[in-house]
């Protein structure tokens, strides 16, 4: 429980951090080559522990034929989905379902 509450402290303030450098106009992102699928897997990673906690179930569909893979700064684009998973399990009654899918091309 520890290890969950210092891992929210630190994303709080890495937040914090980000804000500050937003409004000075200090952001730098990293543009990489990523697998949607690492990204989505370390944003689950990131949140997981306060869907534990609050007993809901994720499901989780990506849908595709290939790899996909995206351009862009992974880290700030995992931090974005962790936190709707963070919110989702936040805003979600306990022992909920929080649902996440990705589909791409053609139905």
């Amino acid at each position: 429980m520890l290890d969950r509450q210092v891992s929210h402290l630190v994303h709080l303030v890495d937040d914090l951090l980000d804000v500050s450098r937003i409004t000075r106009g200090n952001v730098a992102l990293r543009r990489e080559k990523s697998r949607l699928t690492d990204v989505l897997a370390n944003a689950i990673e990131a949140s997981y522990p306060l869907i534990e906690e609050h007993a809901h179930q994720l499901d989780v569909n990506v849908r595709h034929n290939a790899p996909v893979i995206i351009e862009g700064d992974s880290h700030r684009l995992a931090r974005v989905f962790s936190n709707l998973l963070s919110n989702s399990a936040k805003y979600t009654d306990r022992g909920g379902r929080s649902r996440s899918s990705v589909r791409m091309g053609k139905p």
